[in-house]
């Protein structure tokens, strides 16, 4: 029953964390590489302006209640950066800039929609392996609809503080 419960724990481990490349001991930063896509032809299609719109990152104690009230932070498109994680957490926690995905139309002439996609990665052991959260925004090829999958991606986190256990959430919205 040992092993089982040990295999259980791993298999839903796995899931949910990978493990770094060469375990560096690094944030996993990626860079920025602006909305374009090529058409066979050459033409560049850029992503739209409403894609270039700000998002905002929260970090909310949920258990025990924390004492000061959270504030969002506005993060621009292009900007990748470290959270400020509560006193005591060994987490560290990041989000990475927007990655761009585009889907042509059927005469590969232009761009359907865009795919806005953003990451927060959360890691307990200096980086060897973290936990990601992605929250994905549609937009229309010409910019005129913005659709969220979901208004908010959040990242659950446990843990043990001064022998308490503490649960918070990293939040990511794209409004």
């Amino acid at each position: 029953m040992k092993a089982f419960v040990a295999l259980a724990a791993t298999a839903a481990l796995g899931t949910s964390c990978r493990a770094m490349p060469g375990g560096s001991g690094k944030p996993p930063f990626e860079p920025f590489a602006p909305g374009q896509w090529r058409t066979p032809k050459g033409v560049v299609v850029n992503a739209p302006p409403s894609a270039s719109h700000d998002w905002r990152v929260l970090i909310i104690q949920e258990r025990p209640r924390q004492k000061k009230n959270p504030h969002w932070k506005v993060v621009p498109i292009g900007e990748s950066g470290s959270l400020e994680m509560p006193a005591g957490s060994r987490y560290q926690c990041i989000y990475n800039p927007v990655a761009f995905r585009s889907w042509p139309n059927e005469h590969v002439s232009g761009v359907d929609r865009w795919e806005l996609l953003r990451s927060v990665r959360c890691s307990s052991d200096g980086w060897a392996t973290y936990s990601q959260a992605t929250h994905v925004v549609t937009i229309s090829g010409d910019g005129s609809s913005v659709v969220p999958a979901i208004d908010q991606t959040e990242l659950s986190l446990h843990e043990i503080i001064d022998g308490q256990p503490v649960d918070s959430a990293v939040v990511l919205r794209s409004n």
